[in-house]
């Protein structure tokens, strides 16, 4: 039987290592100016000009109730491709750091536990070992809920 791998993106927050598939993401960037949208989703940051198309920003922190680490300075913007029933929706998430692209094998992911997580498990497709740390494996297309996407989306445009 050929076993299966697929590439993810690593990376962390607050110490909590991630991985993403590395066809979701767009590319990772540094350094952007974040314009403020008021009277919105909580853990929406705000959007940024990507050359020419505005992109939101949302606060991963936030998002799974993780605390603010004063001691992280410097955020990262992962910009992602979420499926939606409309198609593909550009967002940027924030994360503490960027790590590696590494192979994941499928087969050696296990099934996200129902409890003693601190997020969903809806938000997770599995959690797997990667150089002896766990990796959470995020479902970036179920971290929003619809009507979540639909305010985005309505910021956007």
């Amino acid at each position: 039987m050929e076993e299966k791998n697929i590439k993810n993106l690593t990376f962390s927050i607050n110490n909590e290592f991630f991985g993403i598939p590395i066809s979701k993401v767009r590319e990772v960037i540094q350094h952007v100016d974040i314009t403020p949208v008021h009277e919105t989703l909580p853990f929406m940051k705000g959007v940024i000009d990507l050359r020419g198309k505005i992109i939101p920003i949302l606060d991963m922190r936030m998002k799974f109730g993780i605390r603010e680490n004063a001691q992280i300075d410097r955020t990262v913007f992962v910009i992602v491709d979420v499926l939606i029933d409309t198609g593909t929706f550009h967002l940027g998430i924030t994360v503490d750091a960027v790590h590696d692209v590494v192979d994941i094998n499928m087969e050696q992911v296990e099934k996200t536990p129902e409890i003693g997580l601190k997020l969903k498990s809806s938000y997770l497709y599995g959690i797997t070992k990667v150089k002896d740390k766990l990796v959470m494996l995020l479902n970036i297309d179920k971290v929003l809920t619809t009507d979540e996407i639909i305010s985005l989306n309505e910021i956007k445009n």
